[in-house]
């Protein structure tokens, strides 16, 4: 599993905003039947979520309704990532990333 805590930029339909990120990724395994008396795990997809805290409550909403969005790290990666909640009283959102994670 890893972590990620620290400053990101969100991308919401083009436009950017700075945030802080609270993010984990892990890849998933599944055991597979072998032969004999061997066992073995191999790896499958990795997932990836946590929380993007923005600026106000009106930054949230233009990103939890914008038709697209990326979180970029400060290295310059991104990832495409899906809003699943919000506060309706402040910035905070909850992320569900898409695709590899970018951290």
């Amino acid at each position: 599993m890893d972590v990620y805590r620290g400053d990101v930029t969100v991308i919401a339909d083009g436009t950017e905003y700075p945030a802080k990120a609270d993010l984990r990724s892990w890849v998933e395994q599944r055991h597979v039947a072998a032969f004999g008396p061997t066992e073995a795990w191999v790896e499958g997809a990795a997932d990836w979520n946590g929380k993007l805290e923005v600026r106000d409550e009106e930054v949230a909403d233009t990103v939890t309704h914008a038709a697209e969005r990326h979180l970029r790290m400060p290295d310059g990666r991104v990832g495409d990532f899906v809003v699943s909640r919000r506060s309706f009283d402040a910035g905070l959102l909850v992320i569900e990333g898409s695709g590899d994670p970018p951290f």
